[in-house]
């Protein structure tokens, strides 16, 4: 159960803060992140090691997930580049959710429809010595993961 904790606080949360972006892969092609990770329909469901049916349900519909890291210091981009990343990806389509200004943080929210249904989120977590960006193709059914985040957080408290 640690293990999904783990997964939701770290990068499951950020996205639903979150198809593949175009924008990014550009970005990603101009600009080596220092680190990545990327989590595949199967990866993802091998991390349920509880058989939580919740989180089965709430996992089903996602394809991939990629997480780029970037240390700044060691960079060639500037703050230009980021806004015109996010410009980028309003023009591709990503319709901003949630802006959150936080501790230093700027965390960016984007999701992608097509014919009405989810296809994809992204998420650009910026502060003075990272960015981190999340790009999902597929989807998450918020309505679910907040069932499941407040079964997850009863669980913490010791109540039924």
């Amino acid at each position: 159960m640690k293990r999904i904790l783990i997964l939701f606080y770290s990068v499951l949360i950020p996205l639903v803060l979150l198809s593949q972006s175009r924008s990014i892969e550009r970005f990603r092609k101009s600009y080596k992140e220092d680190q990545n990770l990327f989590f595949y329909s199967s990866t993802i469901k091998m991390l349920n090691t509880e058989n939580e049916p919740a989180f089965e349900d709430l996992i089903k519909d996602i394809e991939k997930i990629m997480v780029l890291y970037y240390i700044k210091e060691k960079q060639q981009f500037n703050d230009q580049e980021i806004a015109d990343l996010k410009n980028e990806l309003e023009n591709e389509k990503y319709v901003p959710l949630l802006l959150i200004n936080e501790k230093g943080s700027e965390i960016n929210l984007y999701k992608r429809d097509r014919k009405n249904k989810t296809v994809g989120f992204a998420a650009l977590i910026d502060n003075t010595q990272n960015l981190v960006i999340i790009d999902v193709k597929g989807s998450i059914d918020f309505r679910k993961f907040m069932d499941f985040k407040n079964k997850i957080d009863l669980r913490k408290t010791g109540l039924p």
